[in-house]
C-alpha cells in the first residue's frame, strides 16, 4: 500500500432511519479518514426526523457520498441487506458504519492495510470502544490472524468480543456480493451469525488497535435487546447452530448443556421481575428460530430452586422486590 501501487476501493455503508442526533458525526468520522480511495452509500429507511436532510447536505459538498432513498420501510436486517446491494462493482471491501457509531481516523488505512496482507481473510475486526469500555478481546494479542476455525471455535468456547458489531469489521467486497441477504431474516444476532457462516470458509484478522466507538444508551435495536437479556440466549443459540460444525462431540454436549442451564436460570430469573409480555414473547419467538419453545417446566423448576435460595437469605428477597418494581416501570416507560 505504498508507492504508486493504487488503494483498493472501499464502500463504505450507512444504513439509517430516525438518527438525526448521531448522523452527522457519524458522516464526520467517515469523511475524515486518512484512506482516500473510497465510497460512501448513506442509505435511508424512510426517517421521519431530519436525517435524511443531513445525509444531502453532506452529500453536496463532498462527491464520494451517495444518498439512496427509500418509500417503504423495512426492518433492520432487510434495511442493511438493501444498502449493501448498492455497492460499487469495483470496490473491493466493504466497510458498514452504523450511524450511531463512528470511526477513529485511522480505521479504514489499518483494516485495509492487513486485510491485503492476509487475502484469504473474509473478515478483519479490530479492538474497539464501546461507551467507554474496551472490547475487541478474546483472542492472543500476539498475532493478528487466525484461521476461520479458530476464531468460531474460541468463541463457542471461551467467548470473546472479537466479533464486536457490523461496525468494527471490514469484509471483503466479494463475498458482501455472493450473499445477497447479507444478514439474515428474523435473526437476534444476524451479524454474529454472518461471521461464523463466512469463517466457516475464510479466515479471519484483527488490528490490535482501538479503530471506532460505538454508542451505547441511545434506544438501539441491540440496546432493546440488552433491556431483554438476550446475550445469554445467543451464546446458546450459537452453539446450538455451530457447534456442531466447530466442536468435536464431547465439546459441544459440555458447551450446551452450559449454555443451557446458564440460559434457563436468567429466564428463572425474571419470572418475578417481568410480568408483562414484551420480554417472553421476545424468547419464545426467539427459541421458534432454533425450532424449540419455551420450556416451562425446566424454567420452573430453575424459578422454585431460585426462591428457595432467597428464602434463606432475606435480604435477596428484598434486593428482589425492589428490582422487581425497577423493572416494571422501566418498562412501562419503554413501552409507552
Amino acid at each position: 500500500m505504498t508507492g504508486t501501487r493504487p488503494l483498493p476501493l472501499v464502500s463504505v455503508v450507512t444504513p439509517f432511519f430516525n438518527t438525526a442526533p448521531y448522523l452527522a458525526e457519524c458522516i464526520e468520522s467517515v469523511l475524515a479518514q486518512d484512506y482516500d480511495n473510497f465510497e460512501y452509500i448513506l442509505a435511508d429507511n424512510c426517517s421521519t426526523d431530519d436525517s435524511l436532510a443531513i445525509a444531502r447536505q453532506y452529500a453536496e459538498r463532498d462527491p464520494r457520498i451517495r444518498v439512496v432513498s427509500h418509500t417503504d420501510f423495512i426492518d433492520q436486517d432487510a434495511n442493511y441487506n438493501r444498502a449493501l446491494s448498492y455497492i460499487s462493482p469495483s470496490s473491493r471491501y466493504v466497510k458498514i458504519a452504523q450511524a450511531d457509531d463512528t470511526l477513529m481516523r485511522h480505521c479504514l488505512m489499518e483494516l485495509v492495510a492487513l486485510a491485503e496482507v492476509h487475502p484469504s481473510a473474509g473478515i478483519v475486526s479490530c479492538c474497539f470502544l464501546t461507551g467507554d469500555a474496551l472490547a475487541g478481546h478474546g483472542l492472543p494479542f500476539d498475532r493478528n490472524f487466525f484461521s476461520g476455525r479458530e476464531a468460531c471455535r474460541t468463541r463457542l468456547l471461551t467467548g470473546g468480543t472479537y466479533f464486536g458489531s457490523p461496525t468494527c469489521l471490514l469484509y471483503r467486497a466479494d463475498i458482501v456480493r455472493a450473499r445477497p441477504s447479507f444478514f439474515g431474516a428474523n435473526e437476534s444476532n444476524a451479524d454474529t451469525t454472518a461471521c461464523f457462516e463466512i469463517l466457516s470458509s475464510s479466515d479471519f484478522a484483527r488490528v490490535p488497535q482501538i479503530l471506532c466507538r460505538l454508542r451505547r444508551g441511545n434506544p438501539s435495536v441491540s440496546d432493546a435487546l440488552r433491556r431483554h437479556g438476550a446475550a445469554s440466549f445467543l451464546n446458546y443459540a450459537l452453539v446450538e447452530r455451530f457447534g456442531p460444525v466447530f466442536l468435536d462431540e464431547a465439546e459441544l454436549v459440555k458447551r450446551r448443556k452450559m449454555l443451557r442451564d446458564i440460559y434457563l436460570r436468567l429466564l428463572a430469573r425474571a419470572v418475578p421481575v417481568r410480568n408483562n409480555g414484551p420480554f417472553w414473547q421476545f424468547h419464545r419467538e426467539a427459541l421458534a428460530t432454533l425450532g424449540q419453545s419455551l420450556p416451562r417446566v425446566a424454567i420452573g423448576w430453575r424459578f422454585l430452586d431460585y426462591v428457595l435460595q432467597k428464602i434463606l437469605n432475606p435480604r435477596q428477597s428484598i434486593e428482589l422486590a425492589v428490582q422487581a418494581l425497577r423493572e416494571s416501570e422501566s418498562e412501562k416507560r419503554s413501552i409507552g
